[in-house]
């Protein structure tokens, strides 16, 4: 497996860090890296679980019912 370069790694800090310095501050000054990170991972599932509930939706004849009624 080819090594991570830093420009991979500068991408990936631009997502991480915004979150990290977020939960960091949420927790306070006393805060340790490994609660700011496992904190970090239980929100992430948090929103994952979040994000697949916003798709589930209405199915078959129900869903076509359902979007006339909100086009009105």
């Amino acid at each position: 497996m080819k090594p991570i370069s830093l420009n991979e790694y500068l991408i990936a800090g631009e997502e991480f860090w915004p979150k990290y310095w977020y939960v960091a501050k949420e927790l306070g000054e006393d805060a340790e890296a490994k609660d700011i990170l496992k904190i970090m991972e239980s929100l992430a599932g948090v929103a994952m679980k979040n994000r697949s509930e916003d798709k589930a939706g209405p199915f078959g004849f129900n869903k076509k019912k359902e979007e006339e009624e909100e086009s009105k």
